[in-house]
């Protein structure tokens, strides 16, 4: 029997030594299955350059690049996956559309999501996890959807504000994000002080405080608990060091499922943003887990725990969806 020979790939006019392109295939899945992703995306792109028609380049390429935060470099990829392997094709589906969802292009979210459940493709143990995606994307659809015009007076009265309509004190803030707020610092302070406002807004406030250097404390409830704070002391919302222990936890745990993984990353940022600047009042590792056990209530039905964390967990990304819109 003849031994089988290895095909020859060309670069140009060279030929590429046998065994070249298995070699590096095999690191880069090696890459992968170690999460060294930026190496994976490296090893990737040599093989890209010497066998660009290997079936395995998008699918590796499309993952690493999201892993790294490269989305405007991983769509192009993952809409050759989806096209290219049948057999995988709504695990490519998933990846596309949470990097849709990061590039904010929510329409084509909406489009694509609407179409699938329209023709009945998505299998049963599926459908419940993009039902909730499409909602997911409907909410930050409409959050980046709203165009205010109204006009911000030269003064504004804590009094006022409070006659404002929703629409019109979100716009007052923008436009004291847009001049500067060093004049208004006494108006913000009350808005971050009083209870009855909706939670988002005054932590646009607090924001706009810490920005603007303001250093006399302030204590601020929210949710049945309160914290004592100098504004100018504060890391912004989302940056601070549980916060981001937490998105690493969870970006550890759910690497393989980058829907869920998007879900819950969007809770995080939510809760960051709404409570801020209390946080879960846990350690990390409990608040990524309680995470992970939200995330399969959500797309799998399995009861949610009935702690308090699990509680305020659900009260912030359900109760409040609309303070984010």
């Amino acid at each position: 029997m003849k031994r089988k020979r290895k095909r020859l790939h060309k670069k140009g006019n060279m030929i590429v030594f046998p065994g070249t392109v298995e070699r590096l295939l095999d690191q880069a899945e090696d890459a992968m299955q170690a999460e060294e992703f930026e190496e994976a995306v490296r090893i990737t792109e040599q093989l890209i350059e010497i066998a660009p028609s290997i079936p395995e380049i998008p699918g590796i390429l499309a993952v690493a690049l999201y892993e790294v935060k490269e989305f405007e470099k991983a769509k192009p990829y993952a809409v050759q996956w989806l096209q290219s392997d049948i057999s995988d094709y709504f695990e490519a589906m998933e990846l596309y559309l949470a990097i849709c969802m990061q590039l904010q292009n929510y329409e084509e979210v909406e489009d694509t999501i609407g179409a699938l459940l329209d023709e009945e493709v998505i299998p049963g143990e599926l459908k419940q996890k993009f039902i909730y995606l499409r909602e997911l994307n409907g909410r930050l659809l409409n959050r980046f959807s709203d165009d205010f015009a109204v006009q911000l007076k030269e003064t504004v009265s804590f009094e006022e504000f409070l006659q404002m309509d929703r629409f019109q004190q979100q716009e007052l803030l923008a436009q004291l994000e847009s001049n500067g707020s060093g004049d208004s610092q006494e108006l913000l302070s009350e808005i971050v002080t009083c209870d009855n406002l909706p939670p988002v807004l005054r932590t646009v406030a607090l924001v706009l405080l810490r920005n603007s250097g303001y250093e006399e404390p302030l204590v601020i409830r929210k949710f049945g608990r309160g914290l004592s704070v100098v504004p100018s002391q504060l890391p912004l919302p989302g940056e601070d060091a549980i916060t981001k222990k937490i998105c690493i936890l969870l970006q550890q745990a759910l690497d393989k499922d980058p829907s869920r993984l998007s879900l819950v990353e969007e809770a995080i940022k939510k809760f960051a943003l709404i409570s801020y600047p209390l946080d879960w009042g846990a350690p990390a590792e409990t608040v990524a887990c309680a995470y992970e056990n939200y995330s399969t209530f959500l797309f799998e039905g399995t009861p949610l725990p009935q702690t308090a964390l699990h509680k305020l967990i659900f009260e912030i990304d359900q109760d409040c969806s609309e303070a984010v819109e």
